[in-house]
């Protein structure tokens, strides 16, 4: 008992509590070494600010309650932000230029406060050591609970028969985000597009007639890559980010790719998604998952993510903030330049390649000059459709690169190209505005089998179609449909 009076416990016993809650939120979604890892960075840090204060103050209580609350404040900093953003009549702290000097003006007070008070030391002391040691006690129950009631889901195979296989050509998914179909450009754009489909009829691409069946990425690479419709439970107008996580863990375990390689394939990831035991392109900020599930909501990341766009340009610019801002245009080049020069030495090979083209930030004009950093990474210009237009025609240059490359090489490949839904930032009354599902589709089989071809169809069918078109597979086809999804919004 003592001994809670006079040792600053707590000190570590935060750290151990945002590792142990961390690990409780996103269980299932995260591997534990990087919780280990993530911990004892942060832990290392945080000691080495409290020997520096306490080398300052004299006192190791005091040193401990000035770290304890300037440590928490930067570790949950975007919880208390989201918490204080979900309820309504503390709106006037919900932006960022009042609710910072807020917490700020708290942690100043506070650090002045015990200053005068050093009566407090041991009461705070006590009072947190205990506190943080009955959260972690309970955390930690919680997810030895979990932990022994978690079983593992046995994944429920597609009925695929390698045996029959005769054919193994080399198979490129060449997957570009949020490009919209013939339609929704036609008649949103006033744009046909016309030049890109005489290019791929020339390289001998089948424009397919599909729909995709969700408007949210996770949701549609989960449904196309597991060959289903999502059967977990989800409300569609209030999506969460633990449905989205629940998705990526689908993506990870994709059927799909299961059944290529019982067909001995190779399987090549250039996407944005771990997939298997293949990693993704790193350092998109696209998919939130692993190590970031954790630090994504520390002050500097949330700040970064949220407001640092304002801080790459002008009088205020900060030079490493473009640096992390480009990642995703970094990610583009790498995944092209693989595309263009890469060759399956090692065949079969099934390559998965998602890039984030057309989807903003629109990183350049129609002739490929890039734009200066304060339109690239303005929020507003994401439904200019002005911008996404010139983005468009770049990335029909990309596109036509790449097929024309692959198929130069590779004349035996079969090549996909296609997005995982059309474009969504219409501008109207109609939130659930059907073009949002008007995708695009193209085949190219140099065998030429089209026979299961149908009038209509959606991206869940895709690979049953090209499993039972090329590979002699017999996969029952899903009834087609489209489900609009929305996410949960953290407060009005």
């Amino acid at each position: 008992m003592k001994q809670l009076k006079q040792k600053p416990f707590f000190v570590v016993l935060l750290v151990l509590f945002f590792a142990t809650h961390g690990a409780v939120d996103n269980f299932g979604f995260i591997y534990f070494s990087e919780v280990i890892k993530i911990s004892l960075t942060i832990l290392a840090a945080v000691l080495l600010f409290f020997v520096l204060m306490k080398w300052m103050v004299k006192d190791a209580v005091h040193a401990g309650l000035i770290v304890f609350f300037i440590s928490a404040w930067i570790l949950f900093f975007g919880a208390a932000l989201d918490a204080v953003r979900s309820v309504r009549f503390l709106k006037l702290l919900h932006s960022y230029s009042v609710f910072v000097p807020f917490m700020l003006l708290t942690l100043v007070l506070f650090v002045f406060l015990i200053r005068k008070k050093k009566s407090w030391f041991s009461g705070l002391c006590y009072y947190l050591n205990v506190l943080l040691l009955l959260y972690c006690v309970y955390d930690i129950s919680v997810l030895t609970i979990k932990w022994m009631n978690s079983k593992s889901v046995a994944v429920k195979n597609t009925a695929f028969n390698a045996t029959v296989v005769k054919e193994k050509p080399n198979v490129y998914l060449l997957l570009f985000d949020g490009y919209p179909g013939y339609r929704s450009l036609k008649d949103s754009f006033a744009f046909d597009n016309d030049s890109l489909y005489h290019f791929l009829q020339s390289e001998h691409f089948i424009a397919q007639p599909t729909f995709s069946n969700y408007n949210m990425t996770y949701y549609s690479m989960s449904s196309m890559l597991n060959m289903k419709y999502i059967d977990e439970p989800f409300v569609a107008l209030e999506n969460t980010a633990a449905n989205d996580q629940q998705r990526i863990k689908e993506i990870r375990n994709a059927m799909v790719v299961q059944c290529f390689k019982q067909m001995g394939y190779r399987f090549v990831n250039y996407s944005i998604f771990d997939i298997a035991d293949e990693p993704s392109v790193k350092g998109n900020s696209f998919v939130v998952s692993q190590a970031t599930l954790l630090t994504n909501k520390i002050f500097f990341n949330k700040l970064i993510k949220d407001i640092g766009w304002h801080f790459i340009s002008g009088k205020y610019k900060i030079g490493f903030l473009e640096n992390v801002y480009r990642g995703d245009e970094r990610n583009n080049h790498f995944i092209v330049e693989q595309l263009l020069h890469d060759s399956t030495d090692t065949a079969p090979g099934f390559v998965y390649a998602h890039l984030l083209l057309p989807h903003p930030p629109f990183f350049n004009d129609s002739l490929g000059n890039a734009l200066p950093a304060e339109k690239v990474f303005d929020p507003g210009l994401g439904a200019n459709k002005a911008f996404f237009l010139s983005y468009l025609k770049y990335t029909n240059h990309i596109m036509q690169n790449v097929v024309h490359s692959i198929c130069s090489r590779d004349s035996n490949a079969i090549v996909i190209v296609m997005s995982d839904h059309g474009y969504r930032d219409y501008q109207t009354g109609n939130r659930t505005e059907p073009l949002q599902f008007n995708n695009i589709c193209f085949t190219r089989f140099p065998n030429g089998k089209y026979d299961s071809v149908r009038a209509a169809w959606s991206n869940v069918n895709l690979f049953p179609f090209i499993f039972n078109s090329q590979f002699n597979q017999q996969i029952p086809y899903l009834a087609d449909s489209s489900i609009f999804l929305r996410d949960k919004k953290i407060a009005e």
